[in-house]
């Protein structure tokens, strides 16, 4: 779904805002991408519920106190401090049943690169400054700033859950943690849920909502921390501007 590859962070605000090279129209419109460009097959044991619209996890979640929520977000705070970067295979569950896979790696802070296997022709870049989405096959790069984005959230070193955001909910299940955060100012930017693993602390997915109700999940896979990348993997140059070099 070609609204849920690009509504991993961005919503129709943001991209209106931002002058992006479709209008959301045009993407309810394309939808049908999913559909002409299957995405790659997964094994059955991979998926950990095929369904994003399902709850997270199989028990009733187990809604935490003031001061166990307190403690839990401190505990959080904390890991994620210690995470400058991140490199994973992931699974990305999107809202109309399609599921996507690629590859995934975080720099913080504010950089970011996700690339899709083949067929699905996306590749996100976020530069520290920009959320680039770069369509390959219509060779189209629609650059949104970075803070007018959940992704800012993850990005963000350090990460303090507090100040401009709000935790909305926070909740156990089945040896997992669930923290849903949302920014105070910015209502129409969604909201973003973290899935850890409670023993050891260990970030295994994340959720996004947007504000039209659509939910991508994504899953990490095998995530590596503290490998040293290259900055020059967070840089877009978009080839398919046409300079006019007479002048």
């Amino acid at each position: 779904m070609l609204e849920s590859v690009k509504s991993w962070w961005a919503n129709a605000r943001v991209v209106s805002r931002a002058n992006a090279h479709r209008t959301i129209a045009a993407f309810v419109v394309s939808l049908g991408v999913a559909g002409t460009a299957a995405a790659p097959p997964v094994a059955a044991d991979q998926i950990l519920n095929p369904d994003p619209n399902a709850a997270a996890l199989g028990a009733p979640p187990v809604f935490l106190g003031p001061e166990e929520q307190q403690i839990l977000l401190d505990e959080i705070e904390s890991y994620f401090n210690t995470v400058d970067t991140l490199q994973s295979r992931f699974l990305q569950f999107n809202s109309d049943g399609t599921i996507y896979q690629g590859d995934l790696l975080i720099s913080r802070p504010g950089m970011m690169r996700i690339d899709y296997d083949d067929p699905i022709p996306f590749l996100i870049v976020a530069d520290g400054t920009f959320y680039i989405f770069v369509d390959e096959e219509l060779e189209q790069a629609s650059h949104i700033p970075l803070n007018l984005t959940p992704a800012e959230i993850l990005l963000r070193q350090p990460l303090a859950l507090s100040n401009d955001l709000e935790v909305t909910d926070a909740a156990r299940a089945d040896g997992r943690l669930l923290i849903t955060v949302a920014h105070t100012e910015e209502e129409d930017l969604g909201s973003l849920t973290f899935v850890f693993d409670e023993n050891p602390l260990e970030l295994l997915q994340w959720i996004v909502v947007d504000t039209q109700g659509l939910i991508t999940r994504v899953v990490l896979q095998d995530p590596i921390l503290g490998a040293e990348l290259d900055r020059d993997l967070f840089r877009f140059i978009n080839p398919w501007t046409v300079r006019d070099d007479t002048n």
